[in-house]
């Protein structure tokens, strides 16, 4: 039993190194970019029907895996919806301290969680149902619209929280997210909607623009990957989140990481096959944004 359902895994989205996804003869044989192809195909089948959307921005998702639209909401709508945000923001209760490294555990809250990626605080609270943010963004049926065009998901309100970004001391604890990686082998998505200008003082998101796109170069890359963190049961990719060098991404022919700063009421859609990461920021300093995360069943050509 304990085989079948190892063997099962490779149908899903585990990504870790570990049974069968992480044999060693396995990913000589090409397991791990059989995967990808597989779960390539499968996207493309599930935007397939939605077609007729967004057209211009399809193609340039697909080209560059990260699209920016500025001026999102209209005046009155981005007022008060960055009005609300502030306002629950600032009725959470103290943040936890935190002494652990690495990506951290939810340390849940009245209004939602937190969680720490080294020393940088991540704050997630809920929306409410009627409010100015659920009316004039998440319900706004161009966002709608997008997701199904870009990537063939419901926007469904359950996804979006509202977020801050808090840098912590990197001299003393590391932020992980700080380092150049892809989230895993298939394709995700994430989200943000900007309610203040970001700049280089608060930690712009950076992206490998056109990195998630699967090229022989960047399939070899994968293939010695994982091969290599299959192997090495201490292997710092053996998670699945394949971090990545300047070197790296150069022997990939993949682009430098661009950091995409914004004036305030900007979208922002990535999707997080490509490598990217977290710019650097002095400590204390804040970014704010609604966010939502996608993360479609790898090998299910429905969207769900």
């Amino acid at each position: 039993m304990p085989f079948i359902k190892q063997f099962l895994a490779i149908a899903t989205n585990e990504k870790s190194f570990v049974g069968i996804i992480g044999n060693p003869l396995a990913n000589r044989f090409g397991l791990h970019v059989f995967r990808i192809l597989v779960s390539n195909v499968i996207c493309k089948i599930r935007t397939a029907p939605f077609f007729f959307l967004e057209r211009r921005l399809r193609q340039s998702f697909a080209k560059d895996g990260v699209v920016v639209l500025e001026n999102f909401l209209d005046e009155a709508a981005f007022l008060q919806v960055k009005a609300e945000i502030y306002q629950v923001l600032d009725q959470l209760p103290p943040a936890p301290v935190n002494t652990e490294r690495g990506f951290g555990k939810r340390i849940s809250h009245p209004q939602g969680f937190d969680r720490y990626d080294g020393g940088t605080l991540n704050r997630f609270a809920s929306i409410e149902k009627n409010s100015p943010i659920m009316e004039h963004l998440v319900k706004k049926s161009r966002l709608s619209k997008l997701t199904l065009a870009l990537f063939g998901l419901f926007s469904r309100s359950s996804k979006y929280s509202i977020y801050e970004l808090r840098h912590g001391d990197e001299a003393s604890n590391p932020d992980i997210q700080k380092q150049l990686h892809k989230d895993t082998f298939h394709h995700t998505y994430k989200l943000w909607y900007f309610v203040d200008e970001v700049t280089y003082e608060n930690g712009p998101f950076a992206y490998s623009v056109g990195s998630h796109r699967s090229t022989l170069k960047s399939l070899q890359w994968e293939y010695q990957m994982s091969c290599t963190a299959s192997s090495e049961k201490d292997h710092p990719n053996r998670g699945g989140s394949f971090r990545a060098t300047p070197d790296d991404l150069n022997q990939m022919a993949f682009p430098l990481p661009k950091c995409f700063q914004l004036p305030a009421n900007t979208l922002v859609i990535a999707n997080t096959k490509g490598f990217h990461q977290r710019a650097f920021a002095e400590m204390g300093a804040r970014r704010i944004s609604i966010y939502a995360n996608f993360r479609p069943l790898a090998f299910l050509p429905f969207a769900i």
